[in-house]
């Protein structure tokens, strides 16, 4: 480009002085000189030669001159890639600095161009962060286990053991917590709290034994109890009874009846209980599903309800039957009680209370959701050689007065006796 400007120029030149030279030739006189004009106050004159730049007086420094600008980042990059010398950008560098600074990402840019480890520790590095607001914190914050101690972690950081149930735990942020609890035997808790700023707090968990616990504990009360029935032979024995005593009934009117009986009960669901009162005499049996009832005297056409409903009773809750049923089921035992064992399904529900000898003293029985449970305490156990039987059995409802109350007088097992 410069060099068609050139060009153009010395064209021009060429064709200007041959007019000139055929104007002088012809004689022609140039044009008259315009009147000069008036210079303006302070001006040169005309024809003046321009002044010379001032010159500094002795003394006095010239005047310094501006420094270069600092090199962007693109300018690094690019003298880096034209030159691929860095020690000429570091020399540019060292007289200009530059405008970024060497962040992370900049510095790998900056390898990757080829600068040298001179070149990367001449660029500043990013101003320090401001140190964080100190974090709020929070007051105390008291942990309480009940039934027993505790492990305790907040956020993930275990703090350590409750001590006679509680632990104080300090030096928490205010806020949202996570707070988890842990001892052994009983489901782990987890919960999300709010420490307030400045004040103390108090979380107490009600911890519950795990299931596997309570299956395990109602296992172990299960066998206690039927240990101390007479275990294993004590059950057999149990399976082929036959005694006397007498049955206590309260009729319709409130008021209460007795009747003595005998029963004869064959292994399996098999019974036979003649009853006898003044009036007349009753005998019912059950084989299977299998039941009759023979009333005679004053107790024909009157009794026989009684009788059958008497002798079912005393069948379908002989507390080694019970047992033997609930050998076959989920057991637990309850939270609160290791002595009362829980079994419950879809059709119904079983809860077998324990003295502290382990015999059987109470059961409720419930069939569905809308029957009012069947209530029958145990008590007066007596011994039948290796056995232990009840020698009270009382049913009724639950939280009523019993109903029908079997006292037996004496029970012999006739397993024994064919031995």
């Amino acid at each position: 480009m410069l060099r068609v400007i050139a060009s153009t120029l010395l064209v021009l030149v060429t064709l200007e002085n041959p007019i000139l030279t055929w104007a002088q030739a012809r004689g022609t006189t140039t044009p008259a000189t315009p009147t000069p004009q008036t210079p303006a106050p302070g001006a040169p004159a005309p024809g003046t030669p321009a002044p010379a730049p001032a010159q500094p007086q002795r003394g006095q420094r010239a005047a310094a001159p501006k420094p270069p600008m600092p090199l962007t980042l693109r300018q690094v990059l690019e003298a880096l890639s034209s030159t691929r010398n860095s020690a000429r950008v570091e020399d540019q560098i060292s007289k200009a600095g530059v405008q970024f600074q060497a962040t992370p990402g900049v510095l790998d840019v900056l390898k990757e161009f080829g600068a040298s480890a001179k070149l990367l520790s001449m660029i500043p590095a990013p101003p320090t962060p401001p140190a964080p607001p100190a974090p709020k914190m929070a007051g105390a914050l008291t942990v309480v286990c009940e039934p027993k101690d505790c492990a305790v972690i907040v956020d993930e950081m275990y703090k350590g053991p409750t001590t006679q149930n509680r632990l104080t735990v300090t030096g928490l942020p205010a806020g949202n917590a996570k707070l988890e609890i842990y001892a052994e035997g009983y489901e782990p808790i987890s919960r999300q709290i709010q420490l307030p700023e400045g004040k103390p707090a108090e979380e107490k968990f009600a911890l519950k034994r795990s299931t596997l616990i309570l299956q395990q504990s109602a296992s172990a009360s299960l066998l206690k109890a039927l240990s101390g029935i007479g275990g294993i032979d004590g059950v057999q024995e149990l399976a082929d009874l036959e005694g006397n005593g007498f049955l206590q009934w309260t009729n319709s009117g409130g008021q209460v009846e007795e009747w003595m009986m005998t029963f004869n009960k064959r292994i399996g669901k098999d019974l036979v209980v003649t009853f006898k009162s003044k009036d007349g005499q009753c005998t019912a049996s059950i084989s299977g599903q299998n039941a009759k009832q023979d009333c005679r005297g004053g107790l024909k056409n009157s009794g026989e309800k009684i009788a059958q409903q008497a002798t079912l009773l005393l069948l379908s809750y002989q507390v080694h039957d019970v047992m033997q049923t609930l050998l076959k089921r989920p057991l637990i035992t309850s939270e609160t009680d290791e002595n009362r064992l829980e079994s419950s399904d879809t059709k119904d529900s079983y809860v077998l209370t324990l003295d502290s000898d382990g015999l059987p003293v109470d059961l409720v029985y419930r069939i569905g959701d809308n029957d009012t449970p069947v209530q029958v305490r145990y008590a007066n156990y007596m011994s039948v050689n290796k056995a232990r039987y009840p020698g009270r059995i009382a049913i009724g409802r639950l939280n009523s007065q019993p109903v029908w109350v079997f006292a037996m007088n004496s029970v012999r097992t006739k397993v024994t006796a064919a031995r």
